[in-house]
This record gives structure tokens, sequence and C-alpha cells, in this order.
């Protein structure tokens, strides 16, 4: 076994990743460095390989701005931001471009002696990072600020490059956690799908690679949910109909309402409760007669439930973006309270007092909540194989201010953090919009070298200017990129920074989950989730949709909201 991990050595094995491509020889080279790897460092490396330092639930961050690493960088190379600048136009990506810094002027002396003289062991920028993100109060930029700045004047250039990316998050060898999962099996024999659930019930994949190399398979069939440790939820495919919902399931199907709330999975022990939202985000302190209805109406000693937390005003549900704003402005919460309540509906139960529900039926996962929620409520649902029956039944979630329905297969698994067909949603089908590009940026990674994120424009007629209402990176083949870009660089304008503005020429038909109310954009409307679905070369800017168009679908959308 190896007794430590140098850093230098981490780096140039994430450069050596980086040379080819077949997934292959990614998953037995990582394979083969865990089963080097002393105990204690499987964690960091299985954590860093993949850009993180912190387990997924855990939902913190470094906190460290583009602009102390900037300032980081040129202090220690003695260069001009400008200089810093260019290099990151030039390479796309800031871990390339430290290198090149560093590699292209003469570095003091002091500073070249260091980084040769001291060995970091990936456990040393592990625990650093770690102590980084530690760091609070008034002058805690300042402090972190020295503290990465001793760190990096230990390193050579491969290891900034690598520490960069690390902090980024975006480390381009083309590792992900599935690559990972599947090295972890091939280093300790243990079948992918058995690390994978491990995975998705941590939310730490360095614990799930330590537990499957250095403890086995008896380890891995141990691990249950753990109470304030949030797991990812099962995900949902999209079905166009209820029909089509009832052939894939076989006919017999449940169906809830889809409510357009903020997916709440709640954590009781005792008679503390905390709240999660769907991306493992603490929200507790945003909901707290929430948390008061769990605590009384559970009283069970331990559970996870899922549920969806919807906002009303006089009798119907208010728009997603404004209950978000408990969450955004929380020291604006109790206000927003007492002018917004809120309700809970659940609809499903992952754990109760020491025992895993996960495997167990939808259709006994959903008696068991009903047993256990006391007085609060369930969202609405029916069993049915009639597809009248079905269709009536998502008219009548429109008509109460929903989203749509989901379809349910009675006897699925909860599959933690995986998107199938057990569950389907079915939802309101929006016109798309034909938009025009007036701008685009420059992409990350695999489409550096392509303008891949898109400004959308429709015409405002009474001003006779395009006026923004989203941005999108969604929807082109690689192909279609590179042709898209072509264009665009003909039509360019001017550059600032990432961004090329461009004459408004190329329409493209967008689709959209929802309009919403944004200041973000001068047009006062932002699509959500807008991805393009075709490129309209039959179309000139004339037949681009209008202001008020978007105006027309955001009202009819909002006919069955309530309005703040």
């Amino acid at each position: 076994m190896m007794r430590r991990m140098l850093f230098s050595e981490f780096a140039e094995f994430c450069e050596y990743l980086e040379r080819f491509t077949e997934r292959t020889r990614k998953v037995s080279a990582l394979a083969e460095k865990l089963r080097l790897l002393d105990r204690e460092y499987i964690r960091p490396f299985s954590l860093m390989i993949i850009g993180r330092v912190f387990p997924d639930w855990q939902q913190k961050s470094l906190d460290v701005s583009w602009s102390t690493i900037a300032r980081i960088i040129t202090g220690l190379f003695r260069v001009p931001r400008r200089e810093l600048v260019e290099a990151l136009k030039r390479t796309g990506d800031i871990g390339d471009a430290v290198k090149q810094l560093y590699e292209g002027r003469r570095i003091l002396k002091q500073l070249t002696l260091l980084s040769t003289s001291e060995e970091i062991t990936i456990l040393d920028v592990f625990g650093m990072l770690n102590k980084i993100a530690e760091v609070k109060g008034e002058d805690s930029r300042a402090r972190k600020e020295s503290m990465l700045y001793s760190l990096m004047s230990r390193m050579s250039s491969t290891e900034l490059k690598i520490l960069m990316r690390i902090i980024f998050s975006d480390m381009r060898h083309g590792v992900n956690v599935g690559i990972l999962e599947e090295a972890i099996s091939k280093a300790s024999g243990i079948p992918q799908h058995y690390i994978s659930r491990a995975y998705m019930i941590t939310g730490d994949i360095g614990e799930v690679a330590e537990l499957a190399i250095c403890h086995g398979l008896d380890a891995l069939r141990g691990i249950k949910i753990r109470i304030f440790h949030p797991v990812r939820p099962m995900l949902a495919q999209k079905a166009e109909s209820v029909r089509d919902a009832l052939r894939e399931h076989g006919w017999l199907t449940a169906f809830e309402f889809k409510l357009d709330g903020l997916r709440a999975q709640i954590h009781k022990k005792g008679d503390v409760a905390r709240i999660y939202s769907r991306r493992l985000r603490d929200v507790t302190d945003s909901f707290p007669e929430i948390v008061e209805e769990i605590k009384n109406n559970v009283v069970v000693e331990e559970a996870v439930l899922e549920g969806e937390i919807i906002g009303f005003k006089d009798g119907k549900p208010i728009p997603f973006q404004e209950l978000m704003k408990r969450v955004r402005r929380i020291e604006e919460f109790r206000k927003y309270m007492r002018r917004i309540p809120v309700q809970i509906y659940l609809f499903d139960i992952l754990y109760l007092n020491g025992e895993m529900l996960i495997d167990k039926a939808y259709d006994e996962r959903r008696r068991i909540l009903k047993e256990v929620a006391g007085r609060l409520k369930l969202v609405p649902r029916i069993v049915t194989s009639d597809p009248n029956e079905a269709e009536r039944f998502f008219k009548e979630a429109v008509s109460h201010g929903h989203e749509g329905l989901m379809a349910k297969r009675l006897d699925s698994k909860y599959t933690l953090g995986t998107r199938g067909k057990a569950w389907l949603k079915i939802k309101r089908t929006l016109e798309p919009l034909d938009c025009v590009i007036v701008a685009a940026e420059w992409g990350y990674g695999r489409r550096k070298k392509w303008l891949s994120d898109y400004y959308l424009a429709v015409r405002d007629t009474e001003k006779n200017e395009w006026v923004v209402v989203g941005k999108t990176f969604k929807g082109l083949t690689d192909q279609e990129f590179e042709e898209i870009t072509k264009r665009l660089l003909k039509d360019k304008l001017y550059e600032s920074g990432r961004t090329v503005f461009v004459r408004p020429r190329i329409v493209v038909e967008v689709i959209y989950d929802e309009i919403q109310k944004s200041p973000k954009y001068e047009s006062g409307y932002a699509l959500r989730f807008a991805r393009i679905s075709r490129i309209r070369y039959d179309k000139t800017v004339d037949d681009a949709d209008t202001i008020d168009r978007v105006r027309e679908i955001y009202n009819k959308q909002r006919r069955y909201k309530a309005s703040i």
C-alpha cells in the first residue's frame, strides 16, 4: 500500500487522464490508483478527482471569488491582471491559464525554491481547502486569501493548474461520478449497482470508495438513510399525455397533482425537524410554520418525508418565483410569511424509525405515509386505468393553478437520484417562441471553441428594439454549435469579455417550462428552462415573436394563479 500520495503526483495523474478519451482506460487507471492508496487518502482522492472538496449533502462551498483568485495569481506571479485575462481568453480554462503564466515568465527564485523544496500531499491540500471553507466573519476574505496564497506559493505549475480546477469544480479530464463509481467497483470487486446505491444514500462518493475498498460489500449493504443528511430525490421523465403514461405503466396507474411549489425533503428526529430543498439546501428557517406542523402531526421518532410547499393567496397558488422569495430573502421572510401563507402537501416517505422504505412499492409507501401524516394533507391523487377519468383529473389540477399531473407506477421503488419512467410528469403545453440571438458567450470545457450560450430576444414593437427574455446553451448538436458559431462571428458587432454581441439575424425556436417575471432582463420576463428546439433557417427576424406575445402567454399561464 502507498503510505501517502503527493499532490504533485495527483496533478500529474489528472494530466495523464486528459490524454485519452476511452472510458475503459480511465476506469482502469483510476482503479489501479485506488487499490494502491492508503485508507486515509481514498476519500480526498475520490472527491478531488471529480473536482469536489465536500460531500453532496453538506452543501458547503469554499466561498472564494474569482476576484480573490485573480488577486492571488497576479500578486504571486507579479503580472498585471490583463495578462491573466488574456491567458484565460487563449486557453478557455483557468487551470491552463495559470500554468501558462507560471511557465511563461521568470518567477522569483524564492518562489521556485519554495515550490520544489516542500512536498505537499493530497491530505495537505484537502485539509487546507476544508479549513478555508470554515473561515467566517468580517475579515474572512482576507484570511481566505492569505491561506490560499500560502498554499499556492508552495506549488509547481502543474499543481497550480489542478488546484485551480478543483476550486472551480472543472477538472476537464472526463472523469465524472459514473466513471468513478465504475472504478471503485473494479478496485473493490463489488458490483457497481451497490456502489451507486450507497452513493445515492450517503451523498459522499469519498466515503463510499473508502468503505468499498477497505471494508467490502457488507459495509455498503449496511448503509441506511441518515437523519439530517438529505438524499438526492427520485426524478421523473416527461410524458406527452395521460394516455402515454397509462400505456407505459400498463394502464392501472396512480395520478397525483403536480404542484408548482418547492419540493421539500423533511427530516424529523424527536422534536427536531429540518427541511431541505430539491438541491439539498437547508431551507428550514424559511418555513417555520411548516416545521411546527410537522412536529405537531408526525408523532413518530424518526422519519424522512417528501412533500411540496405551496404558497396561497385568495385560495389560489402563487407563482413559484414568488414562493422562492422566502428562501432568497430570509431576512424579510417574517413580513412575507404574514402576507403569503404556505401549506405542505406530502407525497412520499423514505425512512421510518430505522427502516428504509425506498425498496417498498410506491402504493405501500403511500399507505404508510397516510398513517404517519396525522392531519397533514397529502397530494391529491386517483388510481385509474380510464384515460377519460385521468384527463378530467389533469384538467382539475390545471384549473386549481397547478402544473399538471405526476403518473406513478404502483409497484415502483423509490430510486434515489435517478430519472426513470416509473414516474412520469404530464404538464401543460406552452407555445414555443421564435426568438432572435442578439449575443452569445464562448463556452467552457468541451464547448470552449464555440459560441454556445445564447441571449434570446424578442421585439419590443413600441420601442422598436430587441429585448432579451432568456439565455440557453441547451438543445443543439455539436455540428449545430459549430455552424451557428461561424454564422454569429460573421455578424459580430463587438466583443466584451467572453460575450460576443451580434447583429440580430438568426431565428431559433425555443421551448421552455414557464415564463416568469424577472428584473434580470430589460424585457421584464425570463423563460424558465429555455432550450432551442430548432434553428429556423426558414424565418427572418421579421417573423420573430414580440414582447406582446410573451406577455400574452405569461397572462394565460397565470390565469389560475394568485396575483402578487
